[in-house]
Order: C-alpha cells, then sequence, then structure tokens
C-alpha cells in the first residue's frame, strides 16, 4: 500500500520544516478551513513556502486538509485515515522553529470529522545563515484500506532556501554580512557615479584590503571575527564660487569727498573675453571697508577682473573707476586680498565638496571542522554482520547521517551502525549553524553462501552437493583438520555440521546432524544415498532415496534416549521412495530418524519446533 501511504505523507512535508526540538516555540498558528479540495485528497495551504532572508524574522502559517477518507489516486482503494505522526524534522535553517496545532504532532482525522480534519503549523525565528536547504520530515501514517490496518514509516524532502541578508547603510550594502569562514561576498556602492567624473572611493575591507573603485572585488574572510568596514564616497561635482567681495580701500578715483562718501559697487569681467559676469548693487555713501551681498557667483577654470567702481547716479558725470583693476584665477579657493596701485579688494571662493562616511561590519563565525569517516571493521562486510561509522565529535555540533542523499531517521549522533549497502555521508553543524558535508563513504554488503545441507551413506559417509564454496567439516563444534572436501568418512559417533565460505570470509553454516557410526556394513553394497527434508520441522517431514534393486526398508524414529516414537515396515522396495512422515503428538526437541535399507542403516537427527 506504499502509494496510498505517499499522498498522506506530502501533507506534512510543506508546513513541518523545522526541528523536533524547537516544538513550542512558534504558538498560535490559524487554521485556514477553506483548505480543501475535490474530490478529497489530502491538500497543503499554501503549498510553496516563501523565501526567507538571513538575519532577518521569519514566519508563516501553513495549513492541512487531512480528510478522513479518500480514494487513493494510485491504487484506486478507499483509504481511511485514522492516525498521523510527525516523527521528527531534519536538516532546516538553524535559528528556526515550528508548532502545530496538534497534542505530541500527532493527528487523528477519522476521530470526528470535519473538525479534526484540519491542521496547521506555524514556522518562525530568524535563520541565521544562507543556503539552499533540503528538509526531510519523517511521518507515520495509521490507515484502513481494505478492512485491514495497515502503518508505514517513510520521509520526504522539501526545499527551503535562504537568502543572503543584504545589509545597506545609505552608502554601502554588504550583499553577506553574516558567514563561515571563510566568507565570501560583495560590497555595493550606493553612491555610483554614472559615468560621471567628480567622484572619488576609499574603501577599508577591515581584512587588510583597501580599495579606489567605484566598485570593489569581491572579499574574502578566511578567519573567524567582526571586521570593520567603512567607505569615503567624496562627491567634487558643484563647482568653484565667488561667495563674497570686499574693498578695503582705494586711494584715488573713487573719492567723493568733501562732499559725502563714495557708493561702492564692483564689476566681475571674465578676463579671456571681457565679458562683464556681474556687477553688484552699489552701497550708498559708505567709505571703505565694504563687504557687498550678493549670490554665489560661479567661476571657471580662467582669469577674472575685479574693477572697484563709485556710483554718481548721473549728477556728477558718470560713475567713476577706482582707478586700478585686480586679477584672479577662479579656482584659487580661500580668501584672498588682491591690491593693485592704490586699489585693494579681499575675495572669497569656495569649493563645496560632498563627503559621505559609514562604517558597517562583516561577522564571521568559526568554520565547522569535520574529520573523514571512520569505518569500522572496514567498508565491506558480510550479510547479516554490522558496519559503524563514525566521525570525531565536537562539543556543540550536530549531526545527521545521509544514505544515498536521503537523510536517515534518528542517525543524529556522530556515529551510526548500519547493515546495508549504500554511499553515506554526514552533514555537521556547529552552535553558530555553519554547516559541513563529511567525505562519503560506499559500504558493501558480501553475499553469504546458500546454507549447507549434507546426508549420510554407507553408515559413515557425510555427503554434500554444494559446490563451488571453501568447505569446513566440523565435529562436535569443532573444526576437523583437513576435511575440506564434499565428501566425509566419519568413525565416531557424534554431532555434525559444514560450514560453506567465499574468499572474503563470509561464510554459512549448516544444521547440526547427531550421526552414529555403524560398523559391520557389507563393504561391497553401494552407499544410500537419501534426501530427508525440511529440517527443522513441525513433526512433518520427507524421505526420498532410490533403490537399484528390490530391498526390504523400515523407517522408525527414535527419541534422544532410545524410546521409539515412530515405526513403519515400507516392506520390499525398488526404484525411487518417496515417504511422507508425520509424526503425531510430539514434543518439540531433537530426535533420530532410522532409515534401513536391507542390511545398511543410515541415521539423521531433526529438530521438530
Amino acid at each position: 500500500m506504499k502509494k496510498v501511504y505517499a499522498i498522506v505523507f506530502v501533507i506534512l512535508t510543506g508546513s513541518l520544516l523545522l526541528q523536533n526540538n524547537a516544538i513550542a516555540q512558534c504558538p498560535g498558528c490559524a487554521v485556514n478551513m477553506a483548505c480543501s479540495v475535490s474530490p478529497a485528497k489530502p491538500a497543503l495551504c499554501p503549498d510553496t513556502l516563501p523565501d526567507g532572508y538571513a538575519m532577518q524574522p521569519y514566519t508563516q502559517d501553513v495549513s492541512f486538509y487531512l480528510p478522513s477518507q479518500f480514494v487513493d489516486a494510485g491504487s484506486g482503494y478507499n483509504v481511511t485515515l485514522n492516525q498521523l505522526t510527525i516523527l521528527s524534522v531534519t536538516g532546516m535553517p538553524y535559528g528556526l522553529s515550528f508548532q502545530t496545532n496538534a497534542v505530541n504532532n500527532i493527528y487523528y482525522p477519522s476521530s470526528n470529522p470535519p473538525a479534526t480534519e484540519h491542521g496547521c503549523a506555524k514556522i518562525c525565528g530568524t535563520p541565521v545563515m544562507t543556503g539552499n536547504y533540503m528538509v526531510t520530515v519523517f511521518v507515520e501514517a495509521q490507515v484502513t484500506v481494505l478492512g485491514l490496518s495497515q502503518s508505514s514509516n517513510t520521509s520526504f524532502t522539501l526545499p527551503l532556501r535562504i537568502l543572503p541578508d543584504s545589509t545597506s547603510n545609505g552608502i554601502f550594502s554588504i550583499d553577506q554580512s553574516i558567514g563561515c569562514a571563510p566568507l565570501s561576498t560583495n560590497f555595493q556602492n550606493q553612491l555610483p557615479s554614472n559615468g560621471n567624473t567628480g567622484y572619488s572611493y576609499a574603501w577599508d575591507f577591515g581584512n587588510g584590503n583597501q580599495s579606489v573603485l567605484e566598485t570593489p572585488p569581491i572579499q574574502y574572510y578566511n578567519a573567524p571575527g567582526d571586521y570593520a568596514v567603512s567607505l569615503q564616497a567624496t562627491i567634487d561635482t558643484l563647482g568653484y564660487f565667488l561667495s563674497s567681495v570686499s574693498i578695503l580701500g582705494a586711494t584715488s578715483g573713487c573719492d567723493d569727498s568733501p562732499f559725502s562718501s563714495p557708493d561702492y559697487y564692483f564689476v566681475l569681467i571674465d578676463s579671456l573675453t571681457n565679458t562683464v559676469v556681474y556687477t553688484s548693487a552699489y552701497i550708498d555713501n559708505t567709505d571703505a571697508p565694504v563687504t557687498f551681498a550678493f549670490p554665489e557667483i560661479q567661476l571657471n577654470n580662467t582669469s577674472y577682473i575685479l574693477q572697484g567702481w563709485d556710483y554718481d547716479n548721473g549728477l556728477s558725470g558718470g560713475d567713476d573707476h577706482c582707478n586700478s583693476d585686480v586679477y584672479f584665477n577662479g579656482h584659487s579657493t580661500g580668501t584672498t586680498t588682491l591690491t593693485h596701485d592704490g586699489f585693494t579688494a579681499s575675495i572669497t571662493i569656495t569649493h563645496p565638496v560632498i563627503v559621505h562616511t559609514a562604517t558597517d561590519t562583516v561577522h564571521v563565525y568559526p568554520p565547522i571542522v569535520v574529520s573523514n569517516i571512520d569505518v569500522t571493521p572496514n567498508d565491506s562486510i558480510c550479510n547479516g554482520d554490522s558496519i559503524t561509522l563514525s566521525v570525531t565529535p565536537l562539543t556543540g555540533d550536530t549531526y545527521q547521517w545521509y544514505r544515498d542523499t536521503a537523510a536517515i531517521y534518528n542517525a543524529t549522533h556522530s556515529d551510526y551502525t548500519t547493515k546495508q549497502a549504500g554511499t553515506y555521508y554526514c552533514e555537521v553543524t556547529n552552535s553558530y549553524g555553519c554547516r559541513a558535508i563529511t567525505n562519503t563513504q560506499t559500504t558493501t554488503i558480501m553475499a553469504n553462501p546458500p546454507k549447507p545441507t549434507f546426508w549420510i551413506t554407507g553408515g559413515h559417509i557425510l555427503n554434500t552437493n554444494l559446490a563451488g564454496f571453501q568447505l569446513q567439516w566440523y565435529f562436535n563444534g569443532t573444526p576437523i583438520s583437513g576435511a575440506n572436501a564434499m565428501t566425509y568418512n566419519f568413525t565416531a559417533t557424534g554431532n555434525y555440521s559444514l560450514t560453506a565460505s567465499v574468499p572474503f570470509g563470509c561464510s554459512t553454516s549448516s544444521d547440526t546432524v547427531f550421526a552414529t557410526y555403524v560398523n559391520g556394513i557389507n563393504e561391497s553394497e553401494e552407499p544410500l544415498s537419501y534426501r530427508l527434508f525440511p529440517n527443522p520441522n513441525n513433526g512433518s517431514f520427507v524421505i526420498e532415496f532410490d533403490l537399484k534393486a528390490e530391498s526390504d526398508v523400515n523407517i522408525s524414529v527414535t527419541d534422544l534416549v532410545g524410546k521409539t516414537i515412530y515405526d513403519d515396515d515400507l516392506g520390499l522396495q525398488n526404484g525411487s521412495v518417496h515417504k511422507d512422515v508425520v509424526l503425531k503428538s510430539v514434543s518439540k526437541g531433537l530426535y533420530l530418524v532410522n532409515l534401513q535399507v536391507g542390511n545398511t542403516v543410515v541415521h539423521q537427527r531433526i529438530n521438530v519446533y
């Protein structure tokens, strides 16, 4: 009924993604009673989990529909879902937890439908590490199909993606500001030049590297620790401005005395083109020094002429030129005093530059250190034997073993013992959430030889038809020296057995047979070959043998103290003989079967269970 279970199990693989020990950390999920489908079959709402981001809170409610009765699409059988239990969840992102709305994570859909046919789980927490996680959910379903109650354990995997936390401080962002050593990450400049000149950058990544590039190269952090990262972005695109002009004095040409003081104003001229750039308003009737108020004038990288004038308003003729001009370069920043032929002026040229500075931190956690897998006794064993796989345990680490990429239920220790062939590896997580995968280890299970059987002929010859294996005969549990052939001529009464082996060392032993050495058989008679099966048995077995000449045949069975419990005289027989023997009201234990053909008697011990 595997197909029946598969539908049931899929329900919870998308909702219960987190560690068993995280239960009771995310209470209060809300059941979506509209989560259902027609015709009825298990459903999950929503059926896809949203991505999460490292170091950012994550919360998600998931509802599921567990119909108590539905038709399995694979088999066509009517299914009653009696109970579904979540056994464990492994492989989830470190820092997340969950809680269902069922006690002990057990659901009973058929107990009181429809109220019991819905459930929910809340996923919450703050995932620490980025990565693509394969979450494995182990569940057990108990169902009734065709009137029979059945249960089965299985597991399913579901991917969950945790994206990098791209932190930003307004000036630069870090693609991955938290991770395990060795960590590599990119930095994004939030003040791009867009191809314009006047932008400059000074990066310090805290790992010993600096850069002046607008887009710096990827950075590597090989050791755990906190790394301070800074960026100074300088924007020099605003130009040069004449922001202040003062006339400090003029010895001639601008003197209204003795009647009044000068009415000063200034004229700014581009000396290269003789173009008047600006003419200020005059300051009425004021002796030097005078300072003018005007909007800042943007200057080019060229020479300028500054002239001082006295405004006469046409009453005394034209305005008076202050006898001399002063020159300056438009990109000479700061405050400068200019003097020529008695005319003195002070100017201030500003050059505003925008500087943005920001710092942030890259947190690098200690790396996970995993050892290679140790194998005991070795990577190849005989069928039925065990192999123990182990890694060196470290305090605070957690473990999950995988076989052929599938998580193994309850294999959460530093060692794991198995009897199955496959390719194994272990995922190790430290207390910071850093993960690492061990090397893979392939195990091989070697086949054992078939179980040997043998029979007695001639009263003293043990025979087997098992060929192609290394054979060893045993007497009373001790190997018989040199007894390695398909026959053995024994000379003592006792317990005999046969072991078959392969060169690798795998072996299988026969049942132990009590054989009585019979002396005085006519050596000229051909040894008797017979078959007795099954052995052990429940008191019913078969004896078969072939006769080349007519002979009297008797079959008897005695217990180990010699009491006869069965005796059958078959009379004269010839050719193939088949005899069904049924021991009535016989107790469990060991008995001796005696086959007499003419003067030849052979014995074999049977085990009645």
